[in-house]
């Protein structure tokens, strides 16, 4: 018996069924690779090009997998009382890849992330680059900001019983506390550190300040939550008294908090730091 015949026993009078099937996850591919390179061909940013990519992409396969369930639908129905008494076993056995399809309609429904944020979850920083049925895709981010290098993922059946941090919830601003330990000689003077700070905290973001605080200020009255203002803050973390920790918050764009991080930090240590003495020509 050849392999055709053999599938015609297995699946009588199904036929139809089965070609529409491979013909519409052919239409599947078909149009992602389509859509793939028209966005190549677009003048937009990276990042939105990834975004759109993915959105279509999930909304195409989810419309084939719909109509192909329909094709199937009277086969399914027809099988479901045999199935019922192996379900409890294959719910079982499948629980994992059931929790990954059921986070992946929690973040497609709730959204407690998008393509492009930056998110903190079960010792993973990064940016989210994909996010599929099965498993989220992270760039590496470091606690500065910056890329590792490395891309991370997990499973979206973790979104049902770990908590996750989205860093950047409130558009292109983002609140960054930048932590500066400060030796014991300059313990005398504080109030002398906190100007420095500001001042240095001031300068690094004097592009964007006013923009950012009325992000925020929209912000707050769009989500109906009382967002901080974006205004420039110093405090002290003295949780360790033989170590004060200096902490700057500002509001800066996402991609560049690294960069103000070290703007801050340069321009705080040269405010509180002794010109260092200047060498004799004649010594």
């Amino acid at each position: 018996m050849s392999i055709f015949e053999r599938l015609a026993a297995w699946i009588p009078g199904q036929w139809e069924k089965v070609i529409i099937t491979a013909v519409l996850i052919g239409l599947a591919f078909l149009v992602s690779n389509l859509w793939t390179r028209y966005l190549a061909r677009m003048e937009i940013s990276a990042e939105k090009r990834r975004m759109q990519l993915v959105w279509v992409r999930n909304v195409i396969w989810f419309v084939a997998m719909l109509i192909i369930v329909s094709v199937w639908a009277s086969t399914i129905a027809g099988f479901a009382l045999s199935l019922a008494a192996v379900a409890g076993a294959i719910l079982i056995v499948s629980k994992e890849l059931v929790m990954c399809i059921h986070g992946y309609f929690y973040a497609t429904l709730v959204q407690p992330y998008k393509i492009g944020d930056v998110i903190e979850f079960n010792q993973l920083r990064g940016r989210v680059v994909d996010i599929d049925m099965f498993a989220t895709t992270l760039v590496e981010l470091d606690k500065a900001g910056q890329r590792t290098g490395k891309v991370a993922e997990f499973p979206n059946g973790l979104l049902l019983t770990h908590p996750l941090v989205n860093a950047s919830p409130n558009g292109a601003f983002a609140l960054h506390a930048i932590r500066i330990p400060m030796p014991e000689r300059f313990s005398h003077d504080l109030d002398g550190i906190e100007a420095a700070a500001l001042a240095a905290a001031d300068h690094a973001t004097a592009a964007w300040q006013e923009e950012a605080m009325t992000h925020f200020r929209k912000a707050s009255e769009e989500n109906f939550i009382a967002l901080p203002s974006g205004k420039t803050k110093v405090s002290w973390d003295f949780s360790d008294p033989e170590h004060l920790v200096l902490v700057i918050r500002v509001a800066c764009p996402i991609e560049q908090r690294a960069k103000v991080e070290q703007a801050v930090f340069r321009d705080t240590w040269r405010a509180l730091s002794p010109e260092p003495p200047t060498l004799s020509a004649n010594r």
